[in-house]
């Protein structure tokens, strides 16, 4: 945030900015600073300010290498992980197939078993309508 000069008022989003880029060292490195101009909701002022300041690093062959070796490690133990939750994944599904399998043959037995108590529950309705002659005063 910048400060208006003139009355003091805190402005947070510039107008404008701009950036400034300077050499620190010999082994490449870079600090940026980023400019932006402002005008103030209070008084109208325009005004300038400096802002944040960036220290940026050139990376070196050597340095490059380092950052691959660690992205390449990160990579292995990912790929790791995943064939661990693969093999899991593939164990439960294995399982929870073979339950399906128990289950659906329980269903089918319980299925066969209530068809043929309706079966005997319709004869005994029919030998009951037979004993109480319901069948024949109706027709």
């Amino acid at each position: 945030m910048a400060k208006c000069p003139k009355c003091e008022t805190e402005v947070s989003v510039p107008s404008k900015t701009w950036s400034i880029s300077r050499k620190t060292s010999k082994l490449g490195g870079t600090t940026e600073i980023v400019f932006g101009m402002f005008e103030c909701p209070e008084c109208g002022n325009k005004f300038r300010s400096g802002g944040k300041r960036e220290e940026k690093k050139e990376l070196s062959i050597k340095g490059v290498a380092e950052k691959i070796k660690g992205i390449e490690g990160e990579l292995v133990n990912t790929l790791k992980n995943l064939r661990e939750k693969l093999k899991t994944l593939e164990t439960e599904r294995a399982n929870l197939l073979l339950e399906i399998n128990g289950l659906k043959k329980m269903a089918e037995a319980k299925a066969s078993a209530l068809e043929s108590e309706i079966g005997m529950l319709r004869e005994e309705v029919q030998s009951l309508k037979q004993l109480l002659g319901v069948g024949e005063m109706e027709s």
